[in-house]
């Protein structure tokens, strides 16, 4: 009977996973995944109905996830409130229950984020919105201040406001190094399967999955302050310490390890050929142990924008390790015979090439 029990729970955690991705038939699917009958799987889905689940319109229909909360609040920011009351007293009931480690994940990053606009939106008021599913949890948090892209571009100096989001995302950034160390959104965003800021018609989005995470940038309408997205699995298996240690050395919690995502220093579909952009994408890397470079979406580069990247700044930078990861046949390639040259510089310090 136990085992009976815990295969039909199975079962219905597989629904609920994918009940709102019926590409291939939902039915069908959970079928295939535990060999059981069509009639056995309708069982399931009469259990989850008006429940966990419900079903829309006549036969073939669609299932798809009941909404079982969603609390909205205004959460005053005057008067420098301090984020961990705020949690406790505000916000963490919104969220219900849930596992130790998913509470853990969403009390740092709602701290993290109410702070950020405590302490850099200049505005007194967020709106905070808490939307929940079986299946996961969806927080917002939308404040009509100066608005994040903006205000570091200003502060910085940057070109444009694509410049500071490519700066942002490395991570230790802030306007206020006194207070900050610059690291909240980098280690937050990878919190969250889901994460994303909206901010001066730019929208910045971070997905975290099994097989790495990825970095979008849209334009969208023009909105004032900035929006921030948050969602995880109400199943997570994330642990906070886990996402500090993949990106930190010498066991110390500092962010040591830093990802760029080439792809956001692209204007359009121009290519990333030329020394300028390179310098640009390599700004601040000097403060870090390790760079990841993330060719991920990118089909080439050019040789000047190879060799600044991966043969000046190592010579200029030996205590900097800079590393390509997931990059195509052909981006390899530029950066191997980048390399080769520089292999052959150094045994031959007096040839020119």
């Amino acid at each position: 009977m136990a085992r009976s029990r815990k295969r039909g729970e199975a079962v219905r955690a597989f629904i609920i996973r994918n009940v709102e991705d019926q590409a291939g038939g939902l039915v069908s699917r959970v079928m295939g995944e535990f060999a059981i009958s069509r009639q056995a799987v309708h069982k399931h889905l009469r259990y989850l109905v008006d429940g966990k689940i419900l079903f829309q319109g006549t036969p073939p229909g669609r299932y798809q996830l009941c909404t079982l909360g969603d609390s909205k609040k205004i959460l005053s920011v005057a008067g420098n409130r301090e984020e961990d009351i705020v949690w406790r007293t505000e916000v963490r009931e919104m969220l219900g229950d849930l596992p130790e480690n998913a509470l853990d994940l969403w009390r740092c990053g709602f701290t993290e984020m109410f702070n950020n606009v405590v302490d850099h939106s200049g505005t007194e008021s967020a709106f905070i919105q808490v939307k929940k599913t079986a299946f996961s949890t969806k927080m917002t948090i939308w404040d009509r201040g100066v608005g994040i892209f903006r205000k570091i571009g200003v502060h910085f100096n940057f070109i444009d406001e694509r410049h500071a989001v490519v700066e942002l995302v490395k991570g230790r950034l802030t306007t206020d190094r006194a207070g900050h160390s610059g690291e909240g959104i980098f280690f937050s965003s990878r919190m969250f399967d889901a994460f994303s800021i909206l901010s001066g018609g730019i929208l910045l989005a971070h997905t975290t999955s099994d097989d790495g995470d990825d970095w979008s940038l849209a334009t969208q309408e023009d909105r004032s302050g900035t929006l921030i997205t948050m969602i995880l699995k109400n199943d997570t298996s994330r642990l906070i310490k886990e996402i500090y240690q993949n990106f930190s050395s010498d066991g110390t919690s500092g962010l040591s390890t830093t990802v760029v995502p080439a792809h956001l220093a692209q204007y359009g579909t121009e290519k990333l050929v030329s020394r300028s952009e390179a310098k640009r994408l390599l700004t601040r890397l000097a403060r870090f142990k390790t760079a990841l470079i993330d060719f991920g979406s990118i089909d080439s580069i050019g040789e000047a924008f190879a060799d600044e990247v991966f043969r000046i700044f190592p010579a200029a930078h030996p205590g900097v390790e800079i590393r390509e990861i997931r990059a195509n046949k052909e981006v390899r390639s530029m950066i191997e015979e980048v390399r080769k040259k520089a292999e052959a510089r150094a045994a031959s310090p007096a040839d020119l090439f």
